[in-house]
């Protein structure tokens, strides 16, 4: 065999072993041995004296790996992250029915049985030794919002809540929508399936969720027609806003066609989906409606959020403190509701000609300034004014750029004072832009 053919083999330490013992049989003396073949004695008397005590398979290449691994994963413990992955999976356990079933996940689960938890790779790994990794499902890439788009500061607990629906249906039932409620800060959902989604359920459901987890200051929501009210004719304020306003919440319609306004709401959303609606054959509306309380109970006090470094919703705000709203509340249950005094703000892309619209209404601002900059309007029902305003990139400042009369054409009563209290800003303050 020539040189290159030996470096060449698949086994190539092996093949230079019986070279050299080929050698010594043919009467080489060890010195020419390792000078031909470029290794050095020690190598040679080991390689003489494995083929001594096990013949030419003796001379095949041994694991370099350690006979004992000292760090392995307990068997125990790999069990463990097994069972609790299965009992998830399995719908056994209703508190954990609708879990999460990722590392991040499985590791509070196993701290909760007193089972110290691997590093979440070898957690990943033993998933994939089991055959337990499922395909993560590829999603279609978000459109970035313009640097200038006015985010609300929401610093503590009920700060600000999400609102959102979900419509779904049900094999021989029709459909259904799950009415999602979320306190921006301490990721605290509540949630209820219905049908029909229209404006006395919407209202049920507000005020039911204010009841159980208290009063936000702002609330913050897409443009559905039940809540805008837009779909109506021109300067119509709907129930949904009457009631917010009546008991001193501000509300907050994102741009038309923009889910990604409001991205925590949509990440539930998609939680809602893959662990709930995805993992159970519902048989009708009833059924799902049993379910609902399951996956809610996970998300608020066994779910851990990477966003807070592994805590549950239970655990970022432990000593809030909600300000309920009364269980005798019934306003909403007594007929038309009046127009309070308060704030409704609109966040909207100006056009290409300087026009933006709300409420059905086109208002026109300096085509030349504002062409395709992002500006929050605000009606202010008591001064029956409409405020515009701008926030540029990286400025803890935003600027009034317009204001125009908004008349609405009846008359506006002030809030109650059971409802009046401190309230935080959403936005910097507004100074008059300077031409």
């Amino acid at each position: 065999m020539d040189e290159k053919a030996l470096y060449q083999s698949d086994n190539p330490g092996a093949d230079l072993r019986g070279k050299a013992i080929d050698l010594f049989l043919q009467g080489h003396k060890p010195t020419r041995i390792c000078r031909q073949l470029q290794r050095s004695r020690t190598w040679f008397y080991k390689t003489l004296a494995r083929y001594q005590q096990g013949g030419r398979a003796a001379l095949q290449s041994r694991s370099r790996a350690p006979h004992r691994v000292h760090n392995r994963t307990p068997a125990e413990t790999e069990a463990a992250v097994v069972r609790v992955r299965q009992v998830i999976t399995s719908g056994q356990e209703p508190e954990l029915r609708y879990a999460n079933i990722g590392a991040e996940a499985l590791a509070p689960e196993l701290e909760r049985a007193e089972i110290k938890p691997p590093s979440r790779a070898t957690i990943n790994r033993i998933l994939q030794r089991h055959q337990l990794v499922r395909p993560k499902q590829r999603k279609n890439k978000k459109r970035k919002l313009p640097d200038d788009y006015p985010w609300p500061c929401v610093q503590t607990a009920n700060d600000l809540h999400l609102l959102d629906f979900v419509s779904r249906s049900i094999r021989g039932e029709g459909r259904f929508y799950g009415f999602h409620l979320l306190d921006q800060a301490r990721r605290w959902p509540y949630v209820r399936a219905e049908t029909p989604k229209n404006a006395e359920k919407v209202s049920e459901f507000l005020v039911s969720a204010w009841q159980a987890i208290g009063l936000p200051t702002g609330l913050y929501l897409d443009n559905d027609p039940v809540w805008n009210g837009g779909g109506r004719g021109q300067r119509v304020l709907s129930t949904i806003v009457r009631l917010c306003l009546g008991v001193g919440i501000e509300v907050i319609f994102i741009p038309p066609y923009t889910y990604e306004a409001n991205p925590v709401m949509e990440s539930f959303n998609g939680v809602w989906d893959d662990n709930f609606w995805g993992r159970t054959q519902f048989r009708d509306l009833l059924h799902l409606q049993l379910e609902l309380p399951h996956f809610e109970h996970y998300c608020r006090h066994r779910r851990p959020l990477a966003e807070f470094k592994g805590l549950t919703a239970d655990q970022i705000a432990p000593n809030f403190m909600p300000i309920y709203l009364s269980p005798s509340f019934s306003q909403h249950q007594q007929g038309p509701l009046p127009l309070t005094a308060g704030r409704v703000h609109f966040i909207r892309f100006v056009s290409s000609t300087g026009a933006l619209s709300i409420l059905n209404e086109a208002w026109q601002l300096d085509q030349e300034k504002w062409a395709g900059k992002t500006v929050r309007a605000t009606i202010d029902t008591y001064l029956q004014q409409l405020f515009v305003y701008h926030q540029p990139k990286h400025r803890d400042t935003c600027y009034l750029i317009a204001q125009f009369d908004y008349l609405l054409g009846e008359a506006v009563v002030p809030l109650a004072a059971e409802f009046q209290r401190k309230r935080p800003a959403f936005w910097p303050p507004a100074a008059k832009f300077d031409c």
